[in-house]
């Protein structure tokens, strides 16, 4: 835990997020660190880094794609150091040795009958037997079926009995909790590929299982998922999770995958697991705290991050992550499909022709500078808080066109676990004119099919799955550009149980304008949607001229029913005229 901690406190200075000022609490090792763990690009290397060694080049699943993936992961994560090879079959123990643990995202599969090299082979089963890691995870263990050794150090092949359904929920379930790879860790569900009736090696341990509707619905039980064997002096550890990016973004599978590989190359596990895969503890206490720092602006419940406020980072602009419900974490954070997406945050797209959207590059700087000038948080005694921006918008090195005083209220606790956030945004022209504007729609020139936001927006946790829409107009799947009070965007979370946002508009900021803009894409998974102020049309401002925009955000669990969004909007609309 101390080389834990001495990474910690190096990652976040260098990161400059404020923590180097501040007592570390434990939620801070559990919760924010290994947020950072599954989505920041940390280039600190520990100086005991775990040496890896990744074995790709040939798979019948998409290599090209999960291989960069995978060494991704292990990267970010700051504890591993490591390297990839194309050609497995060239290897020999000499070189197997300067590792402490070798992942395997290889297999020849349909040619079942290919071998590796004598000394290839020869050399991996030394390297376990004396002492080193080694780590499998969905289809690498079909592979050498030829090689009689190597069915000794696996489990989990592809054999004639062996079938899988369509990808869809699968419910992973752990069922060890003493061994140090799942010691603590909850069940969770992951959008994959369940293998069913894979070859099975009894000398293997199981720790987990896994199923889903399908293979239930066609009598069979829980399939053995999640394995760990001592061989010789060494470690291996496999799952047969993992069939594509889509579900290696999995929070489970990265923990999975993190921590068994820990394992597999030193005999223990350091790495914490996130709240959100804790085993459930009792929620009849609920003690609250607050952390408060030049960053960061956080509720805790029970030592956990409820929700948190970011500012003056690195990301250029405020925004909110992580949020929770109970269990589920809400928000996503620089995503690699869209660095630029904040959790839950607001940004103009284009201002007098700067983008105050994107970032440039790979860099977290934009053409145009939201620049907070000031900020003032207040906590009160029932744990609501009120949180007070003042921002000026410019572009690089030049003059304020654009001014802004926001004013945003989270609301106490809820018996329910519902969060509720309202938004006061005041923006006034400086500027001789104004224009806002967005990437033109579909029917202007030059229109793109994704064009039309900015705003308030929220960019989902990559673990949900199972999308549905509620909306105030009555549209259930096509939302993009309409128009209406307010809609709601939910899922089956990591948990299995249902969690959502809705956003609310005050009738005062309706307009022309406007529409819902959304993004439902389950393949990535993108997840997205905000009631984009400037969808139909841009606006010009003249100097002087103000807007005010009204918004409430509910992120509530359980089934919600339209009936029920109606009554939340009913208190919204009355709490505001009020």
């Amino acid at each position: 835990m101390k080389r834990f901690r001495n990474y910690f406190e190096k990652s976040f200075k260098t990161d400059n997020l404020g923590f180097e000022n501040f007592q570390m609490k434990n939620f801070v090792f559990s919760t924010l660190f290994f947020l950072t763990i599954l989505g920041c690009q940390s280039q600190d290397r520990h100086p005991e880094s775990i040496r890896l060694l990744i074995l790709s080049g040939s798979n019948n699943h998409n290599w090209q794609k999960t291989t960069p993936f995978l060494k991704k992961v292990f990267f970010n994560c700051g504890y591993f150091k490591v390297d990839v090879t194309n050609q497995p079959d060239t290897l020999s123990y000499k070189i197997f040795k300067k590792y402490d643990a070798v992942i395997s995202n290889w297999n020849s599969w349909p040619e079942n009958d290919l071998r590796w090299t004598a000394e290839a082979e020869n050399g991996l089963l030394k390297f376990v037997e004396e002492g080193g890691g080694l780590v499998f995870f969905h289809a690498s263990t079909s592979a050498l079926y030829k090689w009689p050794d190597f069915e000794k150090i696996s489990t989990g092949a592809w054999v004639e009995n062996t079938w899988h359904g369509k990808r869809n929920p699968v419910n992973v379930k752990i069922e060890n909790q003493e061994h140090p790879i799942t010691k603590g860790l909850s069940d969770f569900y992951i959008f994959d590929e369940l293998w069913v009736n894979a070859r099975q090696n009894d000398k293997f341990q199981v720790l987990g299982s896994a199923i889903n509707d399908e293979a239930l619905d066609k009598g069979f039980e829980n399939q053995p998922a999640i394995f760990v064997l001592d061989y010789g002096r060494g470690r291996i550890f496999h799952t047969l999770l993992g069939h594509d990016v889509r579900a290696m973004r999995n929070t489970g599978f990265q923990t999975l995958i993190l921590r068994g590989t820990e394992w597999a190359a030193t005999s223990k596990v350091s790495l914490p697991i996130l709240k959100e895969l804790q085993q459930d503890k009792s929620e009849k206490i609920s003690e609250f705290s607050w952390v408060e720092n030049d960053t960061t602006f956080a509720l805790l419940k029970n030592d956990q991050v409820l929700w948190q406020f970011n500012f003056n980072t690195k990301h250029g602009k405020p925004f909110f992550h992580p949020i929770f419900v109970k269990r589920n974490r809400i928000t996503c954070v620089n995503p690699d499909d869209h660095l630029w997406h904040l959790g839950q945050w607001f940004s103009w797209k284009y201002i007098n022709g700067s983008n105050y959207w994107e970032y440039i590059g790979n860099s977290y700087q934009s053409e145009g500078i939201t620049d907070i000038k000031s900020v003032k948080l207040r906590k009160r005694s029932d744990y609501s808080a009120e949180i007070s921006l003042q921002i000026e918008y410019h572009p690089q090195n030049a003059e304020t066109v654009l001014t802004e005083t926001r004013i945003i209220r989270i609301l106490s606790p809820q018996k329910d676990g519902s969060i509720l956030m309202d938004y006061d945004l005041n923006f006034e022209a400086v500027a001789d004119q104004v224009d806002l504007n967005r990437t033109p729609i579909e029917g202007e020139s030059d229109g793109k099919l994704w064009g039309g936001y900015a705003g308030l927006s929220i960019r989902f946790n990559q673990d949900m799955m199972s999308s549905r829409f509620i909306s105030s107009f009555g549209e259930d799947k096509e939302v993009n550009g309409k128009t209406g009070d307010w809609l709601y965007m939910g899922f089956q979370g990591l948990d299995g149980t249902r969690v959502g946002s809705v956003i609310m508009i005050s009738e005062d900021t309706r307009r022309e304008g406007e529409a819902w803009y959304s993004v439902n894409d389950p393949e990535l998974p993108f997840y997205y949607f905000s009631p984009a102020y400037l969808y139909l049309k841009p606006r010009l401002l003249t100097k002087g001229e103000r807007i005010n925009l009204k918004y409430r955000i509910v992120h509530l669990g359980g089934d919600v029913t339209s009936d029920r969004l109606n009554k939340e909007y009913d208190n919204y609309t009355n709490s505001v005229n009020n």
